[in-house]
């Protein structure tokens, strides 16, 4: 039966919900804020190259793919350099930087080790139970940290793992094979991923109806409208609104990332490669870096070569001359030489992306038992986004499957 669907948000986890929901031959109005649709995802085209404004690629899989094929939109697949891969440990660049005998404790921790949380524990102390003080400082703090936009001090494992049985009756072997899907490497597209925001928009343009300058301010109306309700929303924006339907003894916490993109005549690395992860307290201030001319045909022009840089809560309050100057100071360290760049791209997100913490586990209960009672009284209204079920585009769009 034809159903009518109320997106409310008009980013990318509004627009793949759409996508979806056309799919599914609904009826399909989307609400979004601002005049333009996307989101934080967008691709600036300067006169050195492109610039990400945030994801610089997409996890492909065949759904996908499928969702591509409909759209129009062929991908661009890594050069084979990228699967190159470095971590910042101990003030030097490494592939693999544990030791044979804590890479044997890792193996014994994924396929044989019971896999059970502990509330009480930030991810940096389970961690350290879980693999041993080596993998977690080494590997798993400068991986996630990339991913997540802070330290593992400030990340909690059954918020980021949220699919997994923790309960110490399985093993992490057994939780992987159980929630993996084929994939097919990290892609791009060929004006960046902005093309991926512009390709769905004109797919779903003709299909459904856009609401573009239109917001919600309160749970009232968004309960008044006939239909379905998918809020997608991003966290920033939802809890105002959702203060006026239930007051929060603790509020999820919210992070400022900077995206720094950097143009210059010289290579970060000898070596091409994706990137370098670094770990805490290892004098960088950044989390990690992309080298996207390494990455990526037609990312540079004039043989240029292109890196992204991304730092944690930078004070915005310093100018640009300040932060480059760190930046540098960071590149130095890791190059061992001192090159000027050509030019330098700053985009901060201020609140955009959810800490996973605690505070975020416990937030997204409170959402659960919400849609549990609005189910009970006959309201189909769900959340959905980068707070929810997992912080990647690929999460994101296979939790606006279902």
């Amino acid at each position: 039966m034809k159903e009518n669907v109320h997106i409310l948000g008009g980013g990318i986890t509004g627009l793949f919900m759409a996508y979806h929901q056309v799919k599914k031959g609904n009826s399909v109005t989307l609400y979004e804020e601002k005049d333009t649709l996307g989101g934080v995802i967008g691709t600036l085209n300067k006169p050195e190259g492109l610039v990400e404004l945030a994801a610089n690629g997409i996890l492909l899989t065949d759904d996908i793919k499928s969702m591509l094929d409909d759209i129009g939109l062929s991908p661009v697949f890594p050069k084979k350099a990228s699967k190159r891969r470095y971590f910042w440990i101990n003030q030097k660049l490494s592939q693999f930087p544990i030791s044979i005998l804590a890479g044997t404790k890792l193996l014994y921790s994924i396929f044989l080790k019971k896999l059970k949380f502990d509330p009480n524990l930030n991810f940096e102390h389970w961690g350290n139970q879980m693999f041993g003080s080596s993998v977690t400082k080494n590997i798993i703090e400068p991986a996630l940290g990339g991913i997540y936009g802070t330290r593992l001090s400030e990340l909690q494992p059954e918020t980021i793992f949220s699919k997994w049985d923790g309960r110490g009756n399985s093993t992490i072997f057994k939780e992987i094979k159980k929630n993996k899907k084929k994939t097919y490497g990290t892609v791009s597209f060929p004006n960046g991923m902005g093309d991926l925001v512009t390709h769905l928009v004109s797919y779903l343009s003709p299909k459904i109806t856009i609401k573009t300058g239109f917001s919600f301010s309160n749970f009232k109306e968004i309960q008044s409208l006939n239909g379905s309700v998918r809020i997608c929303i991003s966290l920033k924006k939802l809890l105002p609104i959702l203060d006026s339907e239930i007051k929060l003894e603790t509020k999820p916490n919210l992070l400022t990332i900077s995206s720094v993109t950097r143009f210059g005549e010289t290579k970060l690395t000898k070596k091409s490669c994706f990137g370098i992860l670094f770990g805490k307290n290892e004098g960088v201030h950044a989390l990690g870096v992309l080298c996207n001319s390494d990455i990526f045909v037609g990312r540079v022009q004039n043989q240029l070569h292109s890196e992204t840089w991304i730092y944690p809560d930078l004070n915005t309050n310093k100018s640009d001359n300040s932060i480059e100057s760190i930046l540098e100071t960071d590149r130095c360290l890791v190059s061992k030489k001192m090159d000027p760049p050509t030019v330098v791209y700053r985009t901060t997100w201020e609140g955009v992306f959810p800490a996973y913490d605690a505070n975020l586990y416990k937030f997204n209960q409170v959402l659960d038992q919400l849609e549990t009672n609005w189910s009970s009284q006959g309201k189909n209204i769900r959340f959905y986004g980068n707070y929810r079920k997992g912080i990647g585009l690929r999460s994101i769009f296979e939790s606006t499957m279902f």
